[in-house]
């Protein structure tokens, strides 16, 4: 269950790229979140009745969190910094999208808006110092067994479990196939997938022969931000994933037309529908890399990040900022 994912191929950039299709394992879970919940859905966990989950309300950590508390009878309470009108305007009967956000709220999660004009929340200035301050809250009372904290993206050393038995099903897939250099690329957010991946080929998978490299790009934040992400779950520099760069600094969330371009090209010349939050800036990012001639004479296999059902709320969003542009672009013509 939520394992051996298919390994597919496209041609990309004039190079032949391996696809480990994680988007494939499961319709509720997917990509990299079924990977760091595994643990979770896999364990008991006596005595625990409720979860507590944060992060973005498109995020689809908030999905996968409701199908994994739906399944173990757990109550779910996910914290965010905001609910954008469009998504709270998505729960009316009439819109019929399924997004990570309503089909959350359909499975029962409890989302809630932090409150930041509060006095309890007067020294946060982030969601992470929110959720500190509601674990100390959580402390105070008797209950507090009942509660398990989930880290935002899952980053946390639970996710080991399920990304090691990924690492392993790549190596058994690299010798199966004959490959001795491999580079493996995904794009991170939290970086945990990416960090653990490289730890495992590191660590765990010694006795092989084969060149293994981890390399990933900053989704959230910046480098600064994500090498800070790697030192919270290993201050072994030595474990830590390369991670390489187009130049540019994203920020979570907004639209790129001509990531939104290539995501397209993609999908056409390829058949494979990308995630539109992660996977367009990594595929840029390994265009640079690929034709900057970084990874040269070795194989590549990107690693598929899942979570398409976020795609109903963010298809929407780039279609109508690519009409405008056009139309805009009409006017000044004219």
């Amino acid at each position: 269950m939520l394992t051996n994912s298919r390994t597919d191929v496209m041609y990309f950039t004039g190079r032949q790229v391996h696809i480990k299709r994680d988007d494939l394992l499961h319709a509720d879970f997917s990509g990299n979140k079924a990977r760091k919940f595994y643990h979770f859905l896999i364990n008991d966990f006596p005595g625990v009745s409720h979860i507590v989950g944060s992060g973005s309300a498109q995020a689809n950590s908030l999905y996968s969190l409701s199908v994994l508390a739906k399944i173990k009878g757990w109550k779910l309470d996910y914290y965010v910094s905001h609910i954008a009108d469009y998504l709270k305007q998505q729960l009316s009967l009439s819109s019929g999208i399924r997004s990570n956000y309503s089909q959350a709220i359909k499975n029962g999660a409890n989302v809630i808006e932090i409150d930041w004009s509060s006095n309890r929340y007067h020294a946060c200035h982030h969601l992470d110092d929110a959720i500190n301050v509601l674990k100390q809250d959580c402390l105070r009372k008797s209950n507090f067994q009942e509660t398990l904290f989930i880290p935002e993206g899952g980053r946390c050393e639970y996710a080991k479990t399920g990304i090691y038995i990924l690492g392993k099903e790549i190596v058994n897939w690299a010798i199966s196939q004959g490959i001795n250099k491999l580079s493996i690329f995904l794009p991170s957010g939290t970086g945990t997938t990416a960090l653990y991946l490289q730890e495992y080929f590191v660590t765990q998978a010694q006795k092989t022969t084969l060149d293994i490299q981890v390399l990933t790009c900053s989704t959230v934040g910046g480098d600064s931000y994500l090498i800070s992400q790697f030192n919270e779950l290993s201050s072994n520099s030595q474990l830590h994933p390369q991670i390489i760069s187009d130049g540019n600094k994203y920020h979570f969330g907004k639209l790129y037309l001509s990531l939104f371009q290539l995501w397209q090209q993609v999908l056409d010349s390829s058949g494979i529908e990308f995630d539109l939050l992660y996977d367009p800036i990594g595929l840029n990012v390994l265009k640079h890399a690929i034709e900057s001639g970084e990874l040269k004479d070795r194989e590549i296999l990107y690693i598929h990040q899942g979570g398409l059902l976020g795609n109903a709320t963010m298809l929407p969003r780039y279609l109508r900022k690519q009409a405008l542009t056009k139309n805009d672009s009409v006017k000044i013509n004219r």
